[in-house]
């Protein structure tokens, strides 16, 4: 990203103590998992307001409904999507991070490095949602993919895209401090070492993300199943940032209660 407009997070001043168990190894401590807490909370609540982590999910919703659409180049020309589709996972891919780096540039001042990991964090979900899916006996087609594309737009496939979509938010955060900052505290004589408990620490912090966000999954399915399915209504950005800052609630208490419980993140 080349700079960083984030600043300091209040739980990172003791992110030594974050360090020196990649460094150590062995069993994190309770101040640890508090900071992991603390770091999951605040960039939620950061990234709530950045227009970017919105739109990434906002896409997550639309993409597939429009690709489902009878008038499918209609529906991605309304939402900022070619009207031709693309033919294989790469290229769709592709579509869905253009669009959201033309949203990007449009909101240039008010986008943040946390817009940045959203962005990232949404084409994972999609990706892997639409991998998922995929036959695995034969190559794709074009066909395939449409097909496949068009599936993600019921409750229980945005339920998983939402929630793929904030664990991977929360764990790219936590790494992406830990990884600006590793260097500076990580001798070259203990490298080899700090990289296998990197590692280890990955595996842990996504484990933890993932079962945290969880908690919003039947929430994410009964809001689409009531917004768009019962009322019939066409989910807006507007629509969006209201479940999101519902669901960024929900999380941050999910991980405030597996804080008080000293949950092991190893």
């Amino acid at each position: 990203m080349g700079h960083q407009r984030l600043g300091k997070l209040p739980a990172l001043r003791s992110l030594p103590e974050i360090v020196r168990y990649l460094v150590a190894g062995g069993t994190p401590t309770d101040d640890l998992v508090d900071q992991v807490t603390r770091i999951g909370q605040d960039a939620l609540k950061r990234g709530q307001q950045d227009p970017l982590f919105v739109e990434a999910l906002w896409l997550l919703a639309r993409l597939p409904q429009a690709v489902g659409s009878p008038d499918v180049a209609g529906a991605c020309q309304e939402i900022g999507l070619p009207d031709t589709l693309p033919t294989t996972l790469s290229e769709m891919l592709v579509v869905y991070d253009s669009a959201l780096e033309r949203f990007q540039r449009r909101q240039h001042a008010h986008v943040t490095d946390l817009g940045e990991i959203a962005r990232r964090a949404g084409a994972s979900a999609l990706g892997e949602a639409i991998q998922s899916r995929l036959p695995s006996l034969w190559q794709p087609t074009a066909d395939d993919l449409r097909t496949t594309l068009s599936t993600l737009k019921g409750t229980e496939s945005f339920a998983v895209m939402a929630h793929s979509f904030y664990a991977n938010f929360v764990g790219r955060v936590i790494r992406y401090y830990v990884d600006r900052n590793l260097h500076k505290m990580v001798g070259v004589d203990r490298l080899s070492r700090s990289v296998s408990d990197l590692r280890t620490f990955d595996d842990a912090i996504k484990r933890h993300c993932n079962e945290a966000a969880l908690i919003m999954r039947n929430f994410a399915r009964d809001w689409m199943g009531k917004n768009h399915y019962r009322d019939g209504r066409t989910v807006t950005r507007q629509d969006m940032g209201s479940f999101s800052a519902f669901a960024v609630e929900k999380i941050g208490r999910e991980l405030e209660q597996r804080k008080g419980q000293r949950k092991d993140l190893s």
